[in-house]
């Protein structure tokens, strides 16, 4: 099996490296800038709860336009970039392709049917703590590691690559519910650790009001495009919300912080455009929104 990892972030990255650490899979990065300049000289170095490896793809690339077809492609990048890097990727895609989005947000599925519609298309969200640290550097924090993905077809070699690459996941019918259920929790916390300045852990134990509204109002928009987001998935992010890392930021946080562009639009636009589009009220998402954006 050929993987093209796109986006070498703390998503792809640590995936990336867990395949090419405990199997023998050909695996191809697609990175750029100072961060590709250092994985091609050094490798990827991963710091894993403490603990560091550092593992060398078979190839680490700018552009993939002359690496052949692949059987699985998994991306990591910004959903802001997700349509450009798709369309770099035609002379990557054949007709038994794989194509696995690991994005913040929802639909991105839609994205990659409307540029392959003939494709594999898999969707797919990640609960992991991770970024890059410094180039050619990811740190993730803590123990939690689960990789849910699902789709229409047999993908039993993919199964097993994850299985094999000590990768905890689930494959399942009922994806569009657990990418649901994560974006319930990414998207609240998103929202109120910008708005806040806070960390995770803060944001929880001093604006749990607030995240309770934001949950409902995510929540109540899940329901009308019918996915069975309840009660008891509110309860489930608030339990975990109570268990965060201390410390830990969302990735939205880190790049306003930063000063870089950020997945605002599909994180907390993508909740406000697709309330109103459905005759719903999301007034504290729209708030920080507004806030967040202007």
């Amino acid at each position: 099996m050929r993987v093209l990892i796109a986006g070498v972030g703390g998503v792809g990255g640590y995936i990336g490296a867990q395949i090419i650490l405990h199997t023998d899979t050909e695996v191809v990065f697609l990175a750029r800038g100072e961060h590709l300049r250092t994985i091609q000289e050094e490798g990827l170095k991963v710091i894993d709860n403490g603990e560091e490896f550092v593992v060398k793809p078979a190839k680490a690339v700018e552009n993939a336009k002359d690496e052949g077809v692949f059987d699985l492609i998994i991306i990591g990048v910004k959903s802001y970039d997700l349509e450009n890097v798709l369309k770099s990727l035609s002379a990557n895609i054949g007709k038994d392709t794989a194509i696995l989005p690991l994005l913040n947000g929802i639909e991105h599925d839609k994205t990659v049917k409307k540029l392959y519609p003939h494709s594999k298309v898999l969707k797919g969200c990640v609960y992991i703590i991770s970024h890059i640290q410094n180039p050619g550097v990811i740190v993730k924090k803590g123990k939690v590691f689960k990789l849910c993905w699902g789709g229409t077809g047999e993908f039993g070699e993919i199964a097993k690559l994850f299985e094999s690459a000590k990768l905890r996941h689930k494959q399942t019918e009922n994806i569009d519910y657990e990418i649901w259920k994560k974006f319930l929790f990414i998207s609240a916390m998103a929202a109120l650790t910008s708005y806040y300045k806070k960390s995770m852990d803060s944001v929880a134990k001093e604006h749990s009001a607030e995240l309770k509204e934001l949950f409902n109002e995510i929540t109540a928009l899940a329901q009308k495009l019918s996915v069975p987001l309840t009660q008891e998935d509110i309860n489930s992010a608030l339990a975990q919300a109570s268990k965060v890392v201390e410390g830990a930021k969302t990735s939205m946080q880190l790049d306003l912080e930063k000063g870089k562009k950020s997945e605002i639009d599909s994180l907390l636009g993508s909740v406000v455009n697709l309330s109103k589009k459905h005759g719903l009220k999301a007034p504290l998402m729209e708030k920080i929104y507004n806030e967040l954006s202007g």
